[in-house]
């Protein structure tokens, strides 16, 4: 592990219309690339090693990457470890005259048990059609990587504007902004993705595959042609873009079947969210004192059928919780085992 920290550390122009949202680039484009925290601010130290190293490391291989394309001019906000306030970062983009910024991080959970990569974006005008155009690619990228989709998202503060200070700092300026999340630090099934050098490598070449596709760019050897391809239109919205501040409005389990003897039961969840796609499930059988990992919601629209293995010892009552894009839950009625 000391050997990767040493490793780590030595180391537009846009036409947007009403359902259309296209990258045109200037000559050339500019691309800030942020690493987050640095200094005395280690971001999620969970590990032994924080995560400032892990943002840094992928944001060398990110710039290493991009600048095998042409007509683009890539730069770091910073890259020593030093103290960076969010004001300054963005006060940088500006300075390069950015087409847009990528601000590059690392997740963790309090509970430890979140998976998956997020992309947070503007809310407002052209700013988040900008922002979720592009994050939709890194989130294909991530996908292809095995990664849990946790979605694309906003976030508004007390004073009804974006909550993330990089964001807000950034769209005070009108460059488009986004964070990325490429993982969670703290869960089994996020963390053999950052546990070698040739992992954060790989990040590092899928965040510059996201933005090459996003404006369209042209490797300088030729072997990679973005040019024709469209990223994902999205229309430029009339106001603000809020997050859901609400939880499933239900969810229901219905008994179907339960081997008492290999412990397996059978059940269809039902559940609605009119705001927010559904996420994770996962049941308890100890009224929600504990509860079991969780597991994504593969659904047919609002209902889906699991089975689950209880494993051994005496359980009377089995009741489920499921939660959407932004971790907010609901819990199901009980299902007595004792019946059955």
């Amino acid at each position: 592990m000391r050997k990767l920290i040493l490793g780590i550390m030595a180391f537009m122009a846009f036409f947007i219309g009403a359902g259309n949202v296209r990258a045109y680039a200037a000559e050339p484009v500019v691309v800030v690339i942020d690493p987050g925290h640095g200094g005395e601010n280690l971001g999620t130290d969970y590990l032994p090693i924080p995560e400032k190293a892990y943002t840094m490391a992928v944001a060398l291989y990110m710039k290493e990457q991009l600048e095998k394309y042409e007509n683009v001019e890539v730069y770091l906000t910073h890259t020593e470890d030093i103290d960076m306030s969010l004001g300054e970062r963005a006060q940088f983009a500006e300075s390069v005259n950015a087409d847009f910024l990528f601000s590059l991080h690392f997740n963790m959970s309090l509970p430890h048990t979140l998976y998956g990569s997020e992309v947070w974006i503007p809310s407002l005008g052209t700013l988040y059609s900008q922002g979720y155009s592009a994050a939709n690619e890194f989130l294909i990228q991530f996908g292809e990587m095995g990664l849990f989709n946790r979605g694309i998202k906003t976030k508004i503060g007390k004073n009804d504007t974006d909550y993330y200070g990089i964001i807000r700092q950034c769209a005070l300026r009108d460059i488009p902004a986004v964070i990325v999340e490429h993982c969670h630090v703290d869960n089994i099934n996020d963390i053999a993705n950052i546990q070698s050098e040739e992992k954060l490598r790989e990040f590092g070449r899928r965040d510059a595959e996201a933005v090459a596709r996003y404006f369209g760019l042209v490797s300088k050897d030729g072997s990679t042609d973005y040019s024709s391809y469209a990223p994902l239109a999205v229309p430029v919205p009339a106001q603000r873009v809020y997050n859901d501040t609400s939880a499933p409005l239900y969810l229901n389990a219905e008994f179907v079947d339960y081997d008492k003897t290999g412990k397996y039961l059978t059940v269809v969840l039902n559940s609605q969210d009119d705001e927010s796609p559904l996420q994770y499930y996962a049941y308890s059988t100890d009224n929600g004192v504990t509860w079991s990992p969780y597991k994504p919601w593969i659904g047919n629209g609002n209902f889906m059928t699991t089975t689950v293995n209880l494993g051994f010892g005496r359980k009377s009552e089995i009741i489920f919780k499921v939660t959407n894009k932004y971790d907010l839950a609901a819990v199901s009625n009980s299902i007595s085992l004792k019946q059955q």
